[in-house]
């Protein structure tokens, strides 16, 4: 039976990696997101100087946007209920923006440039659109530019519930091949009772049950990573779960042989999906 132990070189030697980072990482207080921040791109800085390629999947434009209103307006005009679809949307219209500037305030200290992509579901609807975003995402890579990926809010319908962007950065993992995908939460990885689990090499019915939804601002919680991470399997692309609270969390995860959770099967070939099986497999999960 493998072990985690066995996972940490090929870990190590992963060389596309996809970081999705949650609304509950770029939102609340002000300290606290910018010491987040701060360890983020010493990290990613880190591991574009070994000659990695790095992608950077982030919610937090709705929650953003919400900040704004109430900045702007008070909190009155914040709904109580729950938040309508053309609420979400015109939230993300309002935070995106705010949110890509965060970054970029960041990034820059690193001198790491950065770019902005916007897609959903209908931009994977034909080989054609699917062969242009991945080749957009090739260019970025190329040219030493960090993109940075939102599910496009502000104009989707169905997308929206992707389960605080989960799925899309498994979607994104899968596009350009990556070898890892690497998931920055709130809790120290998958947990069962107060026991955390090091390694799955599959994702059971058992082990869906035990997952939690949300506890915090996003939409997805522990249930949407690990089918996120169930979805990668066949095509050979690891996940990790991690807390992204702990000081350089990606650091570690690529150093400790039990930080976090992985979700990884070295008995899959990596390989890239094209955009029917993209279509077909990986929207077949719909977040609650």
């Amino acid at each position: 039976m493998k072990t985690r132990k066995d996972f940490l070189d090929s870990i190590k030697k992963a060389k596309l990696i996809v970081v999705k980072i949650g609304s509950a990482r770029v939102s609340g207080e002000e300290t606290k997101i910018n010491d987040f921040l701060y360890d983020l791109v010493g990290d990613i800085r880190s591991l574009r100087d070994q000659g990695k390629e790095v992608i950077l999947v982030s919610s937090g434009a709705i929650a953003q946007g919400k900040k704004l209103l109430v900045e702007k307006s008070g909190p009155d005009l914040i709904p109580n209920g729950k938040t309508t679809l053309a609420e979400k949307q015109a939230f993300a219209a309002m935070g995106q923006n705010k949110l890509l500037n965060l970054y970029e305030s960041f990034f820059s200290r690193v001198n790491v440039p950065i770019a902005q992509i916007l897609f959903g579901r209908k931009d994977l609807n034909e080989e054609k659109s699917f062969s242009n975003l991945k080749q957009t995402f090739r260019q970025l890579l190329d040219w030493g530019i960090l993109p940075i990926v939102n599910e496009n809010d502000s104009v989707s319908t169905e997308e929206i519930n992707l389960g605080d962007n989960d799925i899309l950065s498994a979607i994104v993992a899968s596009i350009v091949g990556a070898d890892l995908l690497l998931i920055l939460t709130g809790v120290d990885g998958f947990l069962n009772g107060k026991e955390k689990i090091d390694l799955f090499t599959e994702i059971s019915k058992e082990t869906e049950a035990l997952a939690t939804g949300p506890s915090g601002p996003g939409t997805g919680g522990m249930f949407t990573k690990i089918n996120a991470a169930k979805l990668l399997l066949p095509f050979g692309i690891k996940t990790g779960i991690v807390n992204g609270e702990t000081k350089h969390a990606i650091a570690e995860f690529f150093t400790k042989e039990s930080f976090g959770t992985l979700i990884g099967n070295g008995n899959y070939p990596h390989r890239i999906p094209t955009a029917s099986e993209i279509q077909s497999h990986f929207f077949s999960f719909q977040a609650e």
